[in-house]
């Protein structure tokens, strides 16, 4: 009975210490919310893996490195969890010997990572673009996956038969009690975080103890035959390629006529988003509202018709466009124009005001901006270097699966100007009225960074790109034309749920270690001041 305590508390120990130590030197820094993934630093297969992908994949720098923190994650995490497992085994049942035991953990934690990479990769692409759709499509399958590879590391023929199904259940338990933990970590004040992370990863000791003892105990149930792990594997990949082609498809609609809209005083610009459509005006429109064409206008100063292809230039020369279109209604009518962009609109929309003059603007309207936006990285195809370089051919590939090109122009650009989408996407521009419209699941899950929130907010129950298209949207667009809307208090996010999202989400990385991004500003909403909040808009 005494060495079983003696065991259980080296167990506690050995699981408190590396959230712990993790939680203490973000905070350190300052990644004050991103502290909610550290109880993952010593959690049960799959999770602590991919933890430890997520930061290689945002923090490595060249191809050396690169390799070098792959194996470093199979070394360091397969010895930590070998150890867990043998601390955590029953005493009532023979152990194997130590060195078995370690053998078993580093291949699976090798299967594992090989496994994971292109769900931790799509987790940086949650960092990188900012969409809610593609969060949810990896979180799901890793949770799924989870009940089917646990025993993995711990016994033989782990990949044949179903799982009982208290260890689906215990499965399901260690995720919660992960999450939990990691609002708990992200919310308690100043080096106090430490502590609560030191105790939640005790409390992931205990979930060891308890899955590792269910899993040698109990044996496999049905399908014993049948290897049903590596099934679930790789129906979950093809469900990741499909789940791909869906979640970067745009969904946005056309600005619809309205009564409302007719009567503005203003014209108004309205730039679609990202993949959307445009055949054509057979003549000049009637109304205020003018469509944006990403191939400019025509000699009659009508818009051209595109097609989703031409969407994927950069936004600088989309925002070009924008601005002879503005000048160009703006001299021939007199009237103030106001710009309306929706998803990659809304970028193109805040890149223009952010550079240079822009006379008659004086309105524009974000509808569902990237609001955490550019928080990772990847350089161009031809570099040889640079942080996430592994990272940009992993998603060149996930990509391509999916029928998109990684390195097209707008994803570039978003990539390269990242600082200004992650800092100031939401600030105002003097001398424009600005509003923005977002989606409630974007709000929940991918809330605009602390500080970083002055103009107006308006939260619609929507999805991504699903806005524009709501009758409601055009009588509230004409009423802030007007001067009329009245939106009420900011939207009030469940600060506890964008943490729960936070701690399954890759890390971001700092301005100032991207040459890139150093240039432009050392600003970084990412980075968080112990104490009171401070603004992050430019004065």
């Amino acid at each position: 009975m005494q060495r079983a305590r003696v065991r259980l508390a080296l167990l506690l120990v050995l699981t408190a210490a590396p959230p712990a130590a993790e939680a203490a030197m973000m905070t350190a820094v300052g990644y004050l919310f991103t502290r909610a993934m550290t109880p993952q630093a010593s959690a049960i297969w799959p999770y602590s893996v991919f933890h430890d992908l997520r930061w290689v994949l945002v923090y490595h720098h060249g191809w050396l490195g690169f390799a070098a923190a792959l194996v470093g994650v199979v070394v360091v995490r397969g010895l930590l969890c070998a150890g867990y497992v043998a601390l955590a085994w029953p005493q009532e049942r023979p152990r194997p010997a130590l060195r078995r035991l370690v053998g078993r953990s580093l291949l699976f934690t090798m299967a594992m990572v090989v496994i994971l990479l292109p769900w931790a990769a799509l987790d940086v692409v949650t960092a990188e673009f900012s969409l809610a759709p593609i969060f949810f499509g990896l979180l799901v399958p890793v949770v799924i996956l989870a009940a089917f590879v646990l025993p993995g590391g711990i016994v033989r023929g782990w990949w044949h038969g179903l799982p009982p199904l208290r260890l689906i259940g215990w499965t399901l338990v260690n995720f919660a009690a992960l999450t939990v933990g990691g609002v708990l970590v992200a919310a308690t004040p100043a080096f106090w975080a430490a502590l609560t992370a030191g105790v939640v990863g005790a409390v992931n000791g205990l979930l060891w103890q308890r899955l590792v003892r269910a899993d040698v105990r109990q044996e496999r149930m049905r399908w014993r035959l049948v290897p049903v792990a590596p099934l679930v594997a790789v129906l979950a990949v093809v469900g990741l390629v499909v789940g791909d082609r869906a979640a970067l498809r745009s969904q946005t609609d056309v600005l619809p006529p309205s009564p409302e809209l007719s009567r503005v005083r203003h014209i108004v610009i309205f730039i679609a988003g990202h993949e959307s459509a445009f055949a054509g005006d057979p003549a000049p429109p009637a109304g205020p509202v003018l469509r944006f064409s990403y191939r400019g206008l025509d000699a009659d100063g009508r818009a051209r018709p595109y097609s989703a292809v031409d969407t994927y230039q950069s936004i600088p020369n989309s925002a070009r466009l924008l601005g002879e279109q503005v000048a160009r209604v703006h001299a021939a009518t007199g009237r103030p124009v106001a710009i309306v962009g929706e998803s990659e609109g809304a970028m193109i929309v805040r890149y223009y005001l952010s550079r240079g003059p822009h006379p008659g603007v004086d309105s524009a309207v974000l509808v569902s901006p990237l609001v955490r936006a550019g928080r990772a990285y990847y350089p161009p195809r031809g570099a040889n270097a640079g942080w996430g370089i592994g990272t940009g051919w992993l998603l060149r590939g996930l990509f391509w699966t999916a029928g998109h090109d990684a390195d097209a122009p707008f994803l570039r650009s978003l990539l390269d100007n990242a600082p200004l989408y992650r800092n100031q996407m939401l600030c105002p521009v003097p001398g424009v009225r600005m509003v923005a419209f977002l989606p409630a699941i974007d709000t929940l899950v991918l809330p605009p960074p602390p500080g970083s929130t002055q103009i107006t907010l308006v939260e619609v129950a929507a999805t991504h790109g699903r806005l524009i298209g709501k009758p409601a949207m055009s009588r509230m667009l004409a009423a802030f034309l007007n001067g009329d809307l009245t939106p009420g208090p900011p939207p009030r996010r469940a600060r506890a749920i964008s943490l729960a999202a936070t701690a399954w989400q890759a890390p971001a990385l700092p301005v100032r270690l991207n040459p890139k991004w150093r240039a432009q500003t050392t600003a970084d909403v990412v980075l968080q001041p112990i104490g009171p909040r401070r603004s992050r808009c430019p004065s």
